[in-house]
C-alpha cells in the first residue's frame, strides 16, 4: 500500500504578508472597539451632568429659603449624582487604610453631612447661572472629564470654568468623584487639608472625624 503526503511550503515573504495582515486586522478591531467604549463612557458622563444640572435648576426654582427643605433636596442631589464612598476614600488619603470600619463609616457619614451643609449655605449663589458643556474626554476606561462653563445670565459675574470628573464603570451608574474649579481640584484640596489635620494630631484618624463634626456645628 502506498501513502502520499503533500506538504505545502509557503514562501517566507508570503508568511510575512499573512502575519502583517493578521496584525493589521487585530489593530483595526481594537481601533473600532475603543471609540465605542469611550463613546459609551462619554455619553453616560454627559447624561449624568445634564441630569444633575437639570435637578439643580428645578431645586433653585422651587427654593423658598427653607433650609430644611433645601438640605433635603441637596441630599437627594448628592446621593443621586455623587460617588460619596469614593470621595470619602480619596479625601482621607493613605490614612483610609489605617482606619477601622467604624471610623470609615463615621467619617463618610459626617463628611457627607458637612458637604450638604456647605452646599445648602451657598446654594442661592447658583441663581442666575447657566452651565454649558464644552467637551468631554475619557480618562482610561473608568473616568471621564466633562468640562464646561458656568455663565451669569445677567453678566454681573465672570464665567467660571468647571470640570467634572465622572466615574464610569460598566457595573454601576456614572457618578461625580471630583469637581475642578478653574483647574483646581476640590477633592485634592480637601485631601490635603484632611491629611494635615490627621498629621497635626499624631496620625489619629478620629481627629478628622472630630473636624468634620466641628464643621457641621459651625454651619
Amino acid at each position: 500500500m502506498m501513502s502520499f503526503s503533500h506538504q505545502i511550503t509557503v514562501p517566507l515573504s508570503t508568511k510575512t504578508q499573512l502575519n502583517w495582515i493578521a496584525n493589521l486586522i487585530i489593530f483595526i478591531a481594537l481601533l473600532i472597539s475603543m471609540p465605542v467604549q469611550a463613546s459609551s463612557q462619554i455619553e453616560a458622563a454627559n447624561r449624568l451632568i445634564t441630569d444633575m444640572v437639570g435637578d439643580v435648576e428645578s431645586y433653585l426654582l422651587a427654593d423658598s429659603g427653607d433650609i430644611a427643605k433645601r438640605k433635603e433636596n441637596i441630599t437627594r442631589l448628592l446621593d443621586a449624582h455623587f460617588d460619596i464612598p469614593g470621595i470619602a476614600r480619596f479625601s482621607a488619603g493613605p490614612y483610609w487604610r489605617a482606619a477601622n470600619e467604624v471610623e470609615r463609616v463615621t467619617y463618610t457619614k459626617n463628611m457627607r453631612e458637612a458637604m450638604i451643609g456647605t452646599i445648602a449655605r451657598n446654594f442661592d449663589q447658583l441663581v442666575g447661572l447657566s452651565f454649558s458643556i464644552i467637551d468631554s474626554q475619557a480618562k482610561g476606561n473608568k473616568m471621564v472629564l466633562v468640562r464646561g462653563t458656568f455663565i451669569d445670565k445677567a453678566g454681573k459675574r465672570p464665567p467660571i470654568s468647571v470640570g467634572w470628573r465622572v466615574v464610569t464603570q460598566a457595573t454601576s451608574p456614572a457618578k461625580v468623584l471630583d469637581v475642578e474649579i478653574e483647574n483646581i481640584s476640590m477633592l485634592v484640596t480637601q485631601k490635603q487639608e484632611n491629611i494635615a489635620i490627621i498629621r497635626k494630631n499624631g496620625g489619629r484618624f478620629s481627629a478628622l472625624i472630630e473636624a468634620m463634626k466641628q464643621r457641621q456645628r459651625n454651619q
